[in-house]
């Protein structure tokens, strides 16, 4: 095995531990991740949301794994995702995120991939860390994408203002 995979694998760990957290006053928001591997291109895990029987929310989600840390100039993360990957994660009926690991620190940060910008990137912004504050965020917004509906005006709060078109 060599370290890229080591640093992916161990990224899709953290990953799991991050989105597995119980909340302070909410308790635990997400079911275990479950990982679908090298079968869907573009989606790596399916995640169901705690719920009542009578709805079970879900989303999608990219990660991507670095140890390279951090771009000086803005501090974003440096992890790269294609054109492609970003198109096809658009093109899902279902919300959709990248989530960003910095595998030295062992932290998290989401961003959508629902289409506000299907251009890759080769740095993702570090405005949402994966704490308990976005993880409530996270329940509530994919929540309201399940209970609408109007699937197809969704806006996720977890842009990067600098590249929502």
């Amino acid at each position: 095995m060599d370290t890229r995979e080591v640093i992916g694998e161990r990224g899709e760990s953290i990953f799991r531990v991050l989105i597995t957290r119980k909340h302070p006053s909410r308790g635990y928001l997400f079911d275990h991740p479950r990982f679908l591997g090298e079968k869907k291109r573009a989606i790596d895990f399916y995640v169901e949301l705690f719920h009542d029987e009578s709805l079970i929310p879900f989303f999608f989600v990219q990660v991507k794994s670095t140890s390279q840390g951090y771009t000086q100039s803005d501090r974003r993360l440096r992890v790269k995702v294609n054109d492609s990957d970003m198109k096809r994660l658009a093109a899902y009926p279902a919300p959709t995120y990248v989530i960003g690991i910095d595998e030295q620190a062992e932290q998290g940060y989401i961003l959508s991939g629902n289409g506000e910008s299907t251009t890759g990137f080769s740095s993702l912004c570090t405005d949402y860390p994966l704490n308990p504050h976005v993880l409530a965020l996270l329940w509530d917004e994919v929540k309201a994408y399940w209970t609408s509906p109007h699937h197809a005006t969704f806006r996720s709060i977890f842009c990067d203002l600098k590249r929502r078109k």
